[in-house]
This record gives structure tokens, sequence and C-alpha cells, in this order.
């Protein structure tokens, strides 16, 4: 009879996908909650990165103090990658701040300055081990050498979600290189920034480190720009925004803040500036910032990031599937490409009625891609999961911007922490097991696991034949093919066959048949009396062949002889039953192919037997009570308890569990006999526990110290309370003392009275308060007295101004005398110190002054005090050796140029006590800032000196016993500089004019003129104090270009002035206007009348003849040539 085969298939969503990027649930994964975060620090320690790493390990102690002070500690854990190529590591990873710092302390750089190197890696890493949500920060001076693992970075970004920020102090020279580009394009994936620094303001980046290593870090804003520009943002801020940070990255950056009403948000309104690199970054901050509309306009003069960030418990998380969820959890965090894809955004900090409105996709420069209502879910969103409808994803990465209204009706919008890629599917994974055994006639079935994150087609196929239909799957699933009564003919190679739009994937398996191993029908369970006769039957079923044993308790049962014997049928017989022969025994049916057991059990019926622990028991309110009943019998018995005539069950303060009953908080009506019975088929046994009430003894102590003289009498008291009422008995050191004869003990009253006391009376005495229900006991001191007595008293002192002084005041008695200290004019001196007083009294009384000073002098009395009197003693304390101060000499004049630093010294040769120094410029107080300050010797420090610095500097010197002071004039060298002024003069013939040439400089520059290269004639020309040239008759001569050269020590300047003089016209050859030149001509003949004439400007010529104007000709040199043709008579 041929075998019935058909095809199963069992669908399933995997958990976690083989080839593709893991399903991410949203807060799971990460052990330390969803506001823990690692601080990640990624170091090239090549040789030219030494600089930097002495910044990072100062700033990095300063990160970990700001982080370890917030309320809300957002770092869990910190990551050190150091890399070298070609090595990356080794990573340390640890969880204490002090252990990441001695690693940090423990980097050294290491060979030259190589360009690139191996940095993704070492990011790849940094993101492997850290927490999802990180901050991770990468310090390097060159571009990437392994560029071609970005896409497994950018793969780890989109899944951990971490923040990805480049400090570079070089990048090799060419940012058009792909190993350039990677660090870009990771972040901008990630939402970090790149700062291009010089190696002195890596400590400035960190310092902005410490402010933005934030718990509850959420994103506004993100854009990247390839070139300069200037762009106007609009961001809605909500009352839940702790603070707002905008960090722009890229040459000249320029950011304009403006709030809901439009006006500028400067320093004055809370704006913090966090980072200022001119040429690189520019990151501000703001504190609860008004709610509204606050509008941004931030510009660069090239390639440039932009990034607002805030503090706040208002943010969300995206997940993508390809058909609609219910649960985060089975979202993953990219969509994927070619297939529609669904969002859920998982919110928090939003109630209702808060909501969602919309989601826009963002392309990464902050361009709107599209726009997606959000629907109202079914909860109003209580359960903070909106559910986007179905939409094609962009092929470019995008973000997600999500905007919506709060519960008091605030507009809010924040932006994914990552971008997103769409992740291109593989084909198919198809896993099979290597070998599928099966056994004859019985159903086998052949697994296939496939893995894939869009639609396939799977078929089964033997020796190249498809086995029934092939069928179409949406997701990863797993299927089976199932041969209902397998044989010989059906083994062989098996074959899984998925087919998708992206390519193939099969496996194959190996199908064996063999006989299958004895299977065993239900046994009976049997019954027998002591002394019977018991068979224990087994069976199995069909005719495999097979081997059957016996066993019991792990052991296999003898059955050849004496009472137990093995029958034909394989019946195990048990002749003579005794009780020790009841319990499970094992029939165990076993061939080649593996084996198959059954339970039987042999019951022998026998009588209950009880035992109870404690038979009896003494409590008090509030115990818990357990008392423990343990029977033996066959069957096993069943087990009651009673009170009196009344069953137990289980109650409030009754609880009963084989066996045992536990009464919790009891109470006085608790007492009485407890019964246990026990009751099978063979009989009953019982057996009672007596409890009884008690309270345990009390004890209140009216007065834990007694006070007594030597020779008085003393009574010390302990009152006790109980059930039966306890007595009270007195020791001392273990001993009892109740029936020493100078001492009186009343056991009831639990006094002890102690008659004339003695020295060695004194000590603890313990009273102990005893009944049946137990024993308490207390204490009680007895102290006899001493009035005090001085050991060493304080003696009279004279000490120098700044000594350090002790007086000593030592005192006994019993008890110890407190020890008080006072000024003569009754002040009390306090007993303890601080960082404002420099007197100090010890424990042992001695009074310690510190850096003696005048108003320390006086009269000083040291107070001894007990219970049993008062002792006082008085010392003077005398303050000498004053001193002036004395200031070194110094040089009276400082010459220095401009831009340079310098100091002024001010060095103190005497003076006591220490005096005070302070500088005054030109008789005011000098205002001390970061470019002006003191230093330690007393000297004023001057960075980079400018022209306004100049002046007369005094140092003064001061203390309680004068003052002197030196005094410095500093000079500030400028170099020449010439005023602007015309450059071009207009002068007329004869007419005196004056060239400006206004110097400036320190000293006094000297002006020096000249026309061309040649000095000028003093008999032309003046010049006067202030530089001015000055020419009292100028000619055409003088036209020309003049320089003005400004000359003094430290340098010069020079300028060019062009002069035009203006001169009369004159004509030439005649002495006057009036003169007449007789010319002679033809008749009928061309006669050229000259008339040459000179003056600046040209001169306009005209003729006339006989008071007539003759119009121009054309012909000639201008009008300065009379052409006439063919002369008449009459024009003589």
């Amino acid at each position: 009879m041929s075998a019935m085969k058909c095809l199963v298939l069992v669908v399933f969503i995997s958990a976690h996908r083989l080839l593709a990027d893991p399903l991410v649930p949203f807060g799971e994964g990460d052990e330390s909650g969803d506001s823990a975060s690692t601080l990640a620090f990624v170091f090239d320690v090549t040789g030219s990165m030494y600089d930097d790493l002495k910044q990072v390990i100062e700033g990095a102690s300063r990160i970990l103090e700001k982080t370890l002070s917030r309320r809300t500690r957002p770092i869990k854990n910190f990551v050190l990658v150091p890399f070298h190529d070609p090595d990356i590591g080794p990573v340390s990873i640890t969880t204490d701040p002090k252990r990441f710092q001695q690693d940090l302390q423990e980097l050294f750089v290491q060979g030259g300055g190589d360009c690139p190197e191996m940095s993704i890696g070492a990011i790849k890493k940094a993101l492997e081990v850290s927490l999802p949500g990180s901050f991770i920060y990468v310090f390097t001076d060159a571009r990437a050498k392994d560029y071609r693992l970005k896409r497994d970075v950018l793969r780890l970004v989109q899944l951990r979600q971490s923040q990805v920020v480049f400090v570079l102090t070089g990048d090799c020279g060419d940012r058009s290189q792909p190993g350039y580009r990677a660090y870009e394009e990771i972040a901008a994936t990630s939402s970090g920034q790149i700062f291009h620094l010089d190696k002195q303001q890596v400590n400035e980046v960190l310092k902005w480190v410490e402010e933005t290593v934030q718990a509850m870090k959420v994103h506004l804003l993100s854009s990247n720009h390839d070139r300069a520009q200037e762009n106007k943002w609009e961001v809605p801020f909500d009352p839940s925004l702790r603070e707002v940070t905008v960090s722009l990255s890229g040459p000249a950056p320029q950011i304009e803040l403006n709030d809901p009403f439009g006006r500028d948000v400067g320093e004055e309104q809370g704006l913090k500036e966090l980072l200022n690199i001119p040429n690189s970054a520019r990151v501000v901050n703001l504190k609860f910032p008004r709610p509204g509309s606050w509008k941004l306009k931030v510009s660069c003069s090239g390639r440039h990031t932009l990034r607002v960030t805030g503090v706040s418990n208002l943010d969300f998380r995206a997940g993508f599937s390809t058909t609609p969820v219910s649960e985060f959890n089975q979202t993953r965090e990219r969509p994927i490409k070619g297939l529609p894809a669904h969002v859920m955004l998982k919110c928090t900090g939003l109630k209702p009625p808060g909501y969602l409105s919309q989601v826009e996709l963002m392309s990464g420069s902050g361009r709107s891609l599209r726009t997606i209502p959000v629907p109202l879910p079914s909860d109003l969103g209580q359960q903070g999961l909106w559910s986007l409808p179905e939409f094609r994803t962009p092929p470019q990465s995008f973000f997600l911007k999500v905007t919506g209204e709060d519960e008091e009706g605030f507009r809010f919008q924040r932006l994914s922490s990552v971008s997103y890629t769409n992740i291109i599917p593989d084909p198919p994974f198809v896993r099979m097991p290597d070998a599928v055994k099966g056994f004859y006639m019985r159903p086998v079935v052949i697994g296939c696991s496939v893995q894939s994150d869009i639609p396939y087609r799977l078929r089964f196929t033997r020796s190249g034949i498809s086995l029934g239909e092939e069928k179409l799957f949406q997701k990863s699933a797993v299927a089976s093919w199932e041969i209902v009564s397998a044989s010989a003919e059906d083994e062989g190679l098996y074959e899984c066959v998925a087919q998708s739009t992206v390519g193939q994937g099969r496996a194959l398996t190996q199908l064996t048949v063999q006989e299958p191993p004895p299977v065993l029908r239900p046994a009976v369970n049997v019954t027998s009396s002591v002394g019977g006769v018991a068979v224990l039957s087994c069976q199995v079923e069909g005719t495999v062949r097979h081997n059957l044993t016996w066993h019991r308790a792990g052991r296999t049962v003898r059955a050849h002889v004496g009472r137990v014997k093995l029958l034909s049928d394989s019946s195990l017989q048990i002749s003579g039953v005794r009780t020790q022969d009841a319990g499970e025994y094992q029939c165990v049916a076993s061939n080649a192919h593996g084996e198959n057991r059954v339970a039987v059990w042999l019951l022998v019926p026998e009588a209950p037997s009880v035992v109870v622990h404690p038979l009896s028991q003494a409590f008090t309110r509030g115990d818990e009570i357990r008392l423990v009943c343990s029977a033996s019998g066959s069957p096993p018995p069943r087990l009651l308890w009673s009170h009196g005539n009344m069953f137990l069950t289980n109650r409030p303060r009754f609880g009963l569990n084989d066996g045992v009953l536990t009464i919790r908080g009891a109470l006085p009506g608790d007492a009485g006999n407890y019964t246990c019975t026990a009751t099978n088929d063979a009989g009953t046994a019982s057996q009672s526990v007596a409890l009884t009430y008690a309270e345990v003894p009390k004890i209140t102590v009216p007065q834990e110290i007694i006070l007594s003289s030597v020779g008085a009498d003393a009574t010390l008291e302990c009152k006790a309370t109980g059930i039966p009422p306890p007595l009270v008995h007195w020791y001392k050191s273990a001993l009892e003392v109740g029936s020493a004869p100078f001492v009186e003990q009343d056991v009831h009253r639990g006094t002890l009275r102690i008659q004339t006391v003695q020295e060695v009376d004194a000590g603890q005495y313990s009273c102990v308060a005893s009944s049946s229900a137990g024993t308490s006991s207390a204490t009680v001191s007895l102290v006899v007295g001493a009035s005090p007595l001085f050991s060493e008293e304080p003696t009279d002192v004279t000490a120098n101004v700044g000594e350090n002084i002790t007086l000593p005041c030592v005192a006994r008695g019993h008890p110890q005398p407190t020890v008080t200290w006072h000024r003569q004019n009754g002040g009390q001196v306090s007993p303890w110190t601080d960082s404002h007083t420099r007197t100090t009294q010890m424990e042992d009384g001695r009074l310690v002054i510190k850096s003696i000073w005048l108003d320390d002098e006086g009269l000083y009395t040291c107070e001894a005090k007990n219970q049993f009197g008062t002792i006082k003693a008085e010392a003077r304390v005398t303050v000498t050796g004053l001193e002036p101060p004395v200031l070194a000499h110094t040089t009276p004049v400082i010459t220095t140029a401009t831009g340079q630093s310098l100091n002024l010294p001010c060095m103190l040769l005497n003076g006591i006590p220490l005096p005070e120094r302070y500088w005054s410029k030109n008789g005011k107080p000098v205002k001390l800032n970061g470019r002006m300050f003191l230093r330690s010797d007393g000297s004023l420090y001057i960075e980079k000196a400018v022209p306004q610095d100049a002046g007369t500097y005094v140092c003064t010197a001061e203390n309680v016993a004068g003052s002197a002071n030196v005094s410095v004039s500093l000079e500030v060298q400028v170099p020449p500089e010439i005023n602007a002024g015309p450059y071009h003069y207009i002068a007329n013939e004869g007419v005196a004019i004056t060239l400006s040439c206004e110097a400036t400089g320190v000293p006094k520059p000297t002006v020096v003129w000249s026309k061309g290269r040649q000095p000028l004639s003093r008999e032309r020309s003046s010049l006067d104090s202030d530089g001015h040239l000055h020419i009292p008759h100028p000619t055409a001569a003088d036209a020309g270009i003049y320089i003005c050269t400004a000359t003094s020590l430290v340098g010069y300047a020079s300028r060019e002035i062009q002069l035009s003089v203006n001169t009369m016209p004159t004509i030439q050859g005649v002495s006057s206007h009036d003169s007449i030149i007789k010319m002679s001509a033809e008749v009928g003949r061309e006669v050229i009348l000259p008339c040459e004439v000179q003056g600046s400007p040209s001169p306009l010529v005209t003729w006339s003849r006989n008071g007539y104007p003759i119009p121009p000709s054309p012909l000639g040199n201008g009008k300065s040539l009379l052409f006439l043709h063919a002369v008449k008579s009459n024009m003589s």
C-alpha cells in the first residue's frame, strides 16, 4: 500500500532575522532602562595626537563630575576605543568613572602622524559595545582609510539610535575624499556633527560635551548644507522643554534667535554660549524657554550642519513593518525597499487630550518630502502607541518629524534621532536539518525554515519533481512536508526551494526510515494486602522485537528466585507482599531504535501512624506558630487539624500545607489543644499539641544613668511586666549583687539600693526579668562623681604676628569635665573650627590660634565644669613683630610693542604681616579681567598689549604697619599710521595750497615729503610740525605725484598724493593780448594763421574777424589753426 503524503505549512513571524536587521523592540535589550546610555571616546593614538590626548584626559574629568552630579544620571557605562593603523583597541568598558579616567591616563601616543587611519572600524567597535541612545565622540586628525565599513556603521547607528560627533584637528587636506565623506554621512545619519579645530581648541569642545551629555535628550531640527547660505526656521517650543541647544558647525557660523514676541534673545535673556570657534562652530543654549513659536536664523560661509536639541520627557521612537501590527516589539528599525511601509510611533510624555497631528518625512537638508496625517487611536493615545496608514518610503535617507499638541494645547515638534534608509532585501535564506529520521509505518515531518523580508513562493521537491503545490508566503515562515505512513520507498534527498523577486534560496535534507522502538499499553495499578500475592502486568503493542525489564527506584529488579519472579508473559509477580514493597515500578521495553517505559503502582494498605512536633509550646502575641504533623500509612493518609471540636481550614491567619499548621499573628485566644488526625482506608490515628499563651517580660528603665557622690545612697530601678509576672535580679560583671551586705534588692519591684556609695561601686549594672515565657534585660549606669582639677593650666604667651600658638588647659574629674574658653570681653570661644576662623579648641581642651593677629591679643579664661563643680584659669596673649612693607625698585619706564605680552613687577622684600598688593593706573584701580590679571608674585600680567594700556601704573603694598608703592610708566609702541585724507589736490597757479599728511604712532613719527623719488626744495615749499606740506606759489612745474612718509623706531608708513595746478592760457609768440602779428598772402592762395596756446586745463580757442566770430573749421589741430582757402583782397 502506497504511503499518503501532504504538504503542511506552519507560519510564524521571526523574532530575529538571520541575514537582515533584527527587529528592535522599544526599550528591550537595554538592561539599564530607557534613560541610561554609554559615553564612548574613540581616540586616534598616533604621535600627532599628543596635545589632543592631554586635553581629552583633563576634559574627561569635568565631564564625569558634571554627569555624576546630575539628579538623573544619563551615563550607565564608559567605553574607550583607541586606534592606530592597523590596530584597534584594546577596548575598555567600565561602569566605574575612576577606572575610565585611569584608562585614559594610561593611553600613550605612538608612531608618526599616519594619514588616513582605521577610524571607521573603531567607530563600529564602539557602537557594537555601547548601549542604545549613546554619545560617541571621535578624536582624530586624519580621514578614514577603512571607509568601506561605512554601511556597517550606518546600520549600527540606526539600530542603536546613537549619536556620533567628530572632533577633527586635521583631515589630510582633502575633504572630497571618500574617507572624509564617510564622516559626513555618519554624522548626518546619527544627528551628529563634525567640528574642525586647531589643536588648542579641543578643550573648548570638551566643555561643550559637559553640557550636552544629558538624559532625556530630544531632537527638534536637523539640516545639512553643501554650500554657503542663510536659512530661517520656525520651531515650536513646548512647556516640557527644560532647555534648548542650537549647534552650528561650519565656517563663520552666525546664529540669531527670536522669541514668540519677535524679540532678539541674547545673553541678557539667558542665552548662554557653550562653544564659539570663529571659523568652525558655534553652540548656544537657553534654559526654560517661553512656550510658543520661535524663529531661528543661521548662516555660514561654506558647507555646514545645524542641530537643534532639547531636554524633555516628551519624545518618540519609530518602528517599521510591512503590515499593520499591534505591538511595538513586532516592528523593526528600518523600512524595506520596494514594500509598503507601516509605522508605529511609541510616544513618551504625551497624555490625552494631547495628540499627534502629522508626521513629515524630511530630507537631510531639512526639506519636507511628504506629509502624513496621524489617525487618532481608539484609546486616544493612552498607551502611547500611534499608527500611520500605509505609504511608500522615498529612495533617499529621511528623518521623521512629528508634530502635535500637548495636553495644555501647546504645539510641539520632535525629530527622529537618526535618519532612516531602506533595507535592501536579500534572497530568501532557507534552512533544513542535514538528516531526518522516520519510523516505518509512522508519520514523518520534513521541516523547512525560510527567512525573508519580502514575499516569496515555496515548494518541496524530490529528485527534481515538485511535491504538492507551490505556496505564496508574505513573510518569514516554517513549512513542512508530512508523510503520513513512512516506508523504505520514501527514503532519499528532499529539497526546499524559496523564490523571491531578488533571488532564490534552497536547502537539502536526507530522509532515512527505520524500525520504530516498542510501544507499551497503559498500565493498571495493583492493590494487595500484607502477605498476599501481587502481579504487575506490562504489555507491548504489535510484534516489534524488544527486551522488557522492570525497575524500581532507578535499579533493575532481580526477578529470578525468591519472592519476586518474572512470569512468561513478562509480568512481575511478588509473593508474601510486605509494606515496604509498596510504591512505583517502571516497566521498560527497548530495542536498537529506542525505548519506552510505563509506571505501575503497587498499593499495600497500612493503618496510619502520626507524629506531631512539638508536643507543647508557649507563644506570645504576634508570634508565628508552626506545628508539624507527619504520618505514614498506605495508601498515604489524609491529614486533618482540629482545635477543640472544630476542624481547621485555610483562613487569613491559619495556613494548612502538607500536614503543617501555621498560625500567623498569634492572639491569646489561640491557646488550647490542637489535634492532628490521619485517616486512610486502613484506619485512623491522631496526636495533640498543647499551646499556652505567655508574654515575654518587658523592661523599662526610668533613669539609665544614676549620678551619686561618694558616701551617699543610690537606688537603681527597672520596671518589668509580663505574663506570668517576672522576677527581677541585678548583676554587675556577670555576678549577682542582690545578696551583698551593703545592697538591698526587691525582685518584685525591680529596685537595687546601694548604701554609702564608694568609687568602686561605679559601673554598669544589668537587670534581668525572668518568667516561664522568657527573659529580657536592661542596663543602668552608676556614675560616682568627682569635681574638676587642672592637670595642665594655661600660661601667658608672647608671639609675633603670623605665628601659631597653643594655650594648654587639661582637666580631670568624674564625669570628665567640659572645657570652655572665654575672652576678656565675656564672649565664648567656639569649640569647633571652620574655614572662617583661625581659633580651634582641641578635644583635650587646648586652644590653638593659627596665624596670630592683633585682634587675638588679650586675656583668655579656661573653664572646666562637670556636675560636681567648676574651676577657672587665665592666660594673657601678647602680639609683637610688625614690619611695614618694603618693595623692590624696578625700571621706571617699560616699553613694549602692540600685541606683545608683559609683566609689570611688584616684588615684596619685607612686611609682617604679609601685605596686600593692588595696582592702579593713572590714579584709578586696575580692572582685572582675562587679559589683565595678578600673578602669585604680585606682578601685573598684561596679555597682548594694546595702545590703551599705556599709562602710569602704581603697585601699592599695605599692612597694619604701613604701606609702600612703586610706579612704572608703560609705553606701548604703535607703528606709524597715516590717517585717511584726499588722494588728489587741485591748485590754481600762484594760489597757496597745503597737502595734508596726519600721521599717528608711538613714539610720534617723523614726516618727510618727496616728489617722486626726488627730495623737495625748501625754497618752493615748507613743512609744518604736523607734517603738512605748504606750497606758497604753485606753478605748473609743481604738479605731479608727492609721497608722504611717516617714520619711527617701530616702522614706517607712506602715502601717494597727486597735485594738479591750473595755469592761465598763453599764446606763443605774443607778449600781450593787444599784440598784432602781420602776415602777407597772395590772392587766391591758401594761407594758415597760427595760434598755439598753452594752459591747464587745455584752453578753448576761438577766432574772430573784425569783431565777428569765425565758425570752427574741421581741419587743423583743434582750434589753434585757421585755414583760409582762396584768399580774396577784401579779407585783409
